[in-house]
């Protein structure tokens, strides 16, 4: 069977003016934590036009070799905010989020903190609680969000009809992820912050962004004690989303090779997407499967982010795949019920806040 192949391009929200990036106008944004995700953001940021990013690592004897790298690096929130700051990325680890949102709201500056806003749904709570009093908008670092190739997958979602079932897979094995440095010492693998659900929550949010919010889950979470961690080395998950569509979903650290993907199944076909190929099978009854594929790169979507996020604190127009600290809450309730549910063996109720 001939198989056909484009390259697609995800399509970008329409806005009603020219997007501040592209204005002339300048913004300093401090990026708190020089990690590897911190590192990115400060990336990304840097190739935008007007904008100027500020390093704030967690080690103050990390400032002179970020100043080494040619990163404008300071000492803490309080210099970065003398240097100009006006907005802020979190990027610390996840335990820490709340005490440095809280902080750097205090200087006044709209956030994007990374995901998963917190620990869990009652601390995520706090800091979107805290933001709201101080007036100031609070965004969660959900990149997947701004895949090209997922775009294209929800695109592409009204061609096979009704859905009436959609599986999820995201499997890697942990020590490969950072070879030069021992699994075990990573966030990834902490009592109370790391493990699969949360560490893997970018499954959660893009499964209900785009199939809608669920009132109960069922899971599993099992430490097998093949890696030496704290916390769950899988998570198997059920959900009933919106019109009666069952989401099923496997999370892991344990799978060579890594796999990333997601299938929906309706009445007239599938379509399938491979994130770690960048590609979108959609097969239909009575016609030959189409396989569109996307360049983009992971450094890419951190780009995309973090322009809509410089647009959105300067008054342009939101982009709807930015997350809201609201919604990071209610994905890590989520998480919440899972937890809940593999306590009690049952299904249990997803709360809303």
């Amino acid at each position: 069977m001939t198989r056909a192949v484009q390259t697609v391009t995800a399509g970008q929200p329409v806005r009603r003016r020219t997007p501040a990036t592209q204005r002339g106008l300048t913004v300093s944004v401090a990026v708190i934590g020089t990690g590897s995700a911190g590192l990115k953001h400060l990336r990304a940021l840097k190739q935008l036009s007007g904008v100027h990013p500020i390093a704030v690592p967690k080690r103050s004897t990390r400032v002179r070799e970020l100043v080494r790298e040619g990163q404008r690096a300071v000492k803490n929130l309080s210099e970065a905010a003398r240097a100009g700051a006006t907005l802020g990325i979190i990027a610390t680890d996840t335990v820490e989020h709340v005490a440095d949102g809280v902080e750097a709201l205090a200087h006044g500056w709209d956030l994007l903190v990374e995901k998963p806003l917190s620990i869990d749904g009652v601390e995520a709570q706090r800091l979107v609680a805290q933001a709201r009093q101080a007036g100031r908008q609070l965004f969660v670092g959900c990149t997947m969000r701004f895949s090209e190739s997922l775009g294209t997958f929800r695109d592409q979602l009204p061609r096979i009809g009704t859905i009436h079932t959609v599986r999820v897979e995201c499997q890697s094995y942990l020590p490969d992820w950072r070879p030069g440095r021992p699994h075990q010492q990573t966030y990834a693998a902490r009592a109370g912050e790391g493990g699969a659900l949360r560490d893997l929550i970018h499954e959660l949010d893009y499964a209900t962004w785009i199939f809608g919010w669920p009132s109960a889950v069922y899971a599993r979470l099992k430490n097998l004690g093949r890696l030496g961690i704290a916390e769950e080395e899988v998570a198997e998950l059920t959900w009933e989303a919106g019109h009666g569509t069952i989401i099923s979903m496997t999370l892991d650290y344990l799978s060579r090779p890594a796999r990333r993907v997601m299938r929906a199944s309706g009445a007239h076909g599938t379509v399938e997407w491979d994130a770690l190929q960048g590609t979108v099978t959609v097969s239909v009854v009575g016609d030959a499967p189409v396989r569109m594929t996307s360049s983009q790169t992971r450094e890419q979507t951190f780009l995309a982010q973090a322009r809509a996020f410089i647009e959105a604190c300067r008054g342009g127009a939101r982009d709807p795949r930015l997350a809201s600290g609201e919604e990071g809450v209610r994905v890590l309730t989520l998480c919440d019920a899972a937890r809940r549910s593999d306590v009690s063996r049952r299904e249990e109720p997803v709360e809303t806040r």
